[in-house]
């Protein structure tokens, strides 16, 4: 019978003891106890200092890297690096920034999880490394200085069975720890349900919009564009027919038709590539942004290291999220070079877009991007903007995905 593979230190637990003793968990667990001692340790120093220097005011901000670092030492006990659950404010600068995190419930999670680790949880951590790493170690120093004093080695047996029972105790007990330490982790760190809820309804709400705008925008595009065009073919080749008995005049009309089909298809392929670019489907993300970049009239750099072809969805939307950005850098950025960049890690697509331009980017002022936004929550991503006044900008685009 195949034996299912597992993927957290839980799973293990629950596949039977000797399944964990035997695997790669028992020692993550003892990395992610021991690690948590040092964190542990630097927030109960950090936190109070915090609260004095900001007046309690900026704690949650000044807590941030400590809860980022807490979120990627969960891949210890399994599952991959917890996502940073916090949505992008609706407006550049830190007064923004500020009042959307401080709006958010997990804000405060975060602030009670940094709280319990600098207290119980340090607790708990420092006495599971005492019974997980001391006590074989001293179990061991008494076995040696026993044989080594008493000479006696029939003594090495039942004292071995000694330091056997303290190495399963001290593994069993960091096991316990570290699993009950990692769950409160996801639990606090993660976004809950109720924060969800109000997000998903206005994100729907204007994807709706959104969808109503494009449709409109693409009939108006095909009335005023190729219909136009179409009917002046149409026009033209009545006329020609009508000028049968004249080749010359004929010839002229045939010609001129010729150039208004091209126009008609140009504008036809142009109005199918803001829909859904078709190399996009055919060969992925990375040719797709190549043909974006033939058409950028400013250099750009473009380094994408994926593994294969991503997830339709997510390809698409990294697509659009580069198309737009680049759009917003050639009209306003006044820049120089832009680049793109991208990488899958831990199942994270990541994608930075950057350029040397003025800066002073604002989602609100109409650039596009707040209808990315709302594309790119309802996969569970994040999209970040920094953009300075005088510059750099630079756009980062997180996706969950599997390639």
């Amino acid at each position: 019978m195949a034996v299912t593979e597992v993927s957290t230190a839980l799973e293990a637990i629950r596949a039977g003891p000797m399944r964990y003793l035997g695997s790669r968990w028992p020692l993550r667990a003892l990395a992610y106890v021991m690690s948590g001692v040092i964190v542990g340790a630097v927030t109960l120093i950090w936190l109070p200092v915090t609260m004095l220097l900001g007046a309690f005011v900026l704690t949650p901000a000044a807590i941030q890297p400590l809860v980022a670092l807490e979120r990627r030492r969960l891949a210890l006990m399994g599952g991959g690096v917890l996502q940073d659950p916090h949505r992008l404010p609706d407006r550049p600068g830190a007064a923004a920034w500020l009042r959307s995190r401080y709006s958010e419930v997990v804000t405060w999670r975060e602030l009670t999880y940094t709280l319990l680790h600098a207290t119980g949880l340090l607790a708990l951590d420092v006495a599971a490394t005492i019974v997980g790493v001391g006590l074989p170690v001293v179990g061991l120093v008494g076995l040696l200085t026993v044989i080594i004093d008493s000479g006696h080695l029939y003594l090495m047996v039942p004292m071995l069975v000694i330091l056997t029972g303290l190495v399963f105790l001290g593994m069993c007990a960091v096991a316990a720890v570290a699993i009950g330490h990692s769950e409160i982790a996801r639990l606090l760190l993660s976004r809950g349900g109720e924060e969800m809820v109000a997000p998903i309804a206005r994100s729907r709400a204007r994807l709706v919009d959104a969808f109503e705008v494009e449709r409109r925008r693409i009939e108006r595009d095909l009335h005023d564009g190729a219909q136009q065009r179409l009917v002046a073919l149409t026009m033209t080749l009545g006329l020609a027919e009508l000028e049968r008995d004249n080749p010359e005049a004929a010839h002229v009309l045939v010609v001129q038709a010729g150039e208004q089909a091209r126009t008609a298809l140009a504008e036809l392929r142009d109005l199918v590539r803001g829909i859904h670019p078709r190399v996009l489907t055919d060969l992925g993300l990375p040719a797709a942004v190549a043909e974006l970049a033939e058409g950028c009239p400013l250099p750009l750099t473009i380094t994408l290291d994926l593994p294969g072809r991503l997830p339709s969805a997510a390809e698409s939307t990294a697509y659009f999220v580069v198309a737009e950005a680049l759009t917003n850098t050639v009209k306003h950025a006044k820049a120089s070079r832009v680049w793109v960049s991208g990488a899958v890690r831990q199942q994270t697509l990541t994608i930075d877009i950057g350029d040397d331009g003025v800066g002073g980017a604002d989602p609100a002022d109409g650039t596009g991007l707040s209808g990315l936004v709302d594309r790119v929550d309802a996969l569970g991503g994040t999209l970040a903007l920094s953009s300075p006044d005088g510059g750099p900008t630079s756009l980062r685009l997180e996706l969950p995905c599997s390639a």
